[in-house]
């Protein structure tokens, strides 16, 4: 055999070798499979944190075969991954379900905003299957009410005041603005008449809740979700002579550590959307 001959014989295998090589597809890459999102339903339409009902996505998808599927809760204003979920092996045709705690990747809680669910396989960007409003408080009136004595106002005794009243009809429910662990309840005649203090979840705050109409159904060490009923709209202790009302007040440290401070901010914050 000629030199020439040998030389395009070994020209010839290498190119077939390449042409092996583009044809056969690396394991390592991944695949959509095909993957296009179905039916998809996303609940309920606003979210409290550590609230009784999570949000949730219901989703349904078409695919090839059997595909690993991520998850992602994104803030929709940027677009910005506050937690990820990876679930393996999913069927199409199937109904499946995700639920989300409220919290980011790093167990914090992110800020109030609307939220979406992003679904697809590893390697894209995901379809959106839906939305939904989070917030981390609620407002701890449950009905109408108005704005009264605001923090820092003089009391006899030269005292002042501590926290915010919000009066309303007595009987008006009474929810946990932030859920947690009861960390005090009890009676105080000369000042807050039944009051409770709830040790806010994932946050140094304590809140304090004062003359409810009779004692809260909850005692020390129970846990509390946002939103959850605590008691009642009274007019207990030095609130006897004057008119139905929550005396609220906002502990950014724990209760009886340094001091309140003025929660009026915070809670028209929270009036405005619950």
């Amino acid at each position: 055999m000629g030199r020439p001959e040998l030389a395009l014989r070994r020209a010839l295998a290498i190119a077939a070798a390449l042409v092996a090589c583009s044809a056969t597809p690396s394991a390592a890459k991944p695949t959509g499979a095909g993957f296009e999102l179905g039916r998809a339903h996303v609940g309920p339409g606003v979210v409290y944190f550590d609230g009784e009902r999570q949000a949730s996505v219901r989703f349904s998808f078409d695919a090839e075969r059997r595909v690993d599927l991520v998850i992602r809760v994104v803030r929709t204003a940027n677009e910005r991954v506050v937690r990820r979920y990876e679930r393996g092996g999913l069927a199409p045709g199937k109904l499946h379900r995700m639920r989300w705690d409220g919290r980011r990747g790093d167990r914090g809680v992110p800020g109030d905003g609307r939220y979406a669910f992003l679904i697809g396989p590893r390697g894209h960007r995901g379809a959106r299957a839906g939305g939904f409003a989070f917030h981390d408080h609620r407002f701890p009136v449950a009905g109408p009410h108005t704005y009264g004595d605001r923090f820092g106002e003089p009391r006899s005794g030269g005292r002042v005041h501590e926290g915010q009243d919000l009066p309303a009809a007595c009987g008006t429910k009474l929810v946990a603005a932030r859920g947690g662990r009861v960390a005090a309840t009890g009676y105080s005649d000369a000042l807050y008449g039944y009051y409770v203090v709830i040790d806010g979840l994932a946050t140094e705050r304590d809140y304090f809740y004062a003359h409810l109409q009779a004692p809260t159904p909850l005692t020390r060490g129970d846990a509390v979700r946002t939103g959850q009923r605590i008691g009642e709209v009274g007019k207990t202790g030095n609130a006897r002579s004057e008119f139905c009302q929550l005396h609220f007040e906002l502990w950014p440290d724990g209760y009886h550590h340094a001091g309140p401070i003025d929660p009026i901010g915070a809670l028209r914050e929270w009036d405005s959307f619950s």
